[in-house]
């Protein structure tokens, strides 16, 4: 019995290294599962924001292409208020002469409707003085936006 002891002592600590090996190969292994299934994972991490990074870089180059666009005609508008200025004053001026008209048209004794350019001159006048306005008020609007 002794002599079997002596045998299943030499034996065991090999078993048992031999298992203890195995299940450093199995748990190996179960970690190369697991690292393999979170490269998949990662794959398709990878794959989504790239193509969302892609799409997101189109509509950011058509954005900013747009608001390029936009810069340049606010130039535009903003550089015509000076004209919208001396259109404005000559609404003004427009106005004083009909008031000078009208006042020496009943001197003579002259019905202002008589005189065709004092028409012409009231209705550009009423036509224009809205416009301008609302002309001035977008120009102040496209102003506030450049901030």
């Amino acid at each position: 019995m002794n002599t079997l002891n002596k045998i299943l002592t030499k034996i065991a600590p090999k078993n048992k290294t031999e298992l203890s090996s195995e299940k450093v190969e199995l748990g190996a292994v179960d970690e190369a599962r697991d690292i393999i299934n979170n490269f998949n994972n990662a794959e398709r991490i990878l794959q989504d924001v790239e193509q969302v990074s892609q799409k997101y870089l189109k509509e950011y180059t058509n954005l900013k292409r747009e608001i390029d666009k936009l810069k340049n005609t606010s130039k535009i508008i903003i550089s015509a208020e000076n004209d919208v200025r001396k259109i404005n004053n000559l609404i003004i001026k427009g106005d004083s002469v009909l008031k000078k008209i009208n006042v020496q048209a009943k001197e003579l004794g002259i019905s202002v409707n008589a005189i065709k350019e004092f028409d012409e001159l009231f209705d550009f006048s009423q036509y224009l003085s809205p416009k301008i306005n609302e002309v001035d008020k977008l120009i102040r609007e496209v102003k506030s936006t450049q901030n």
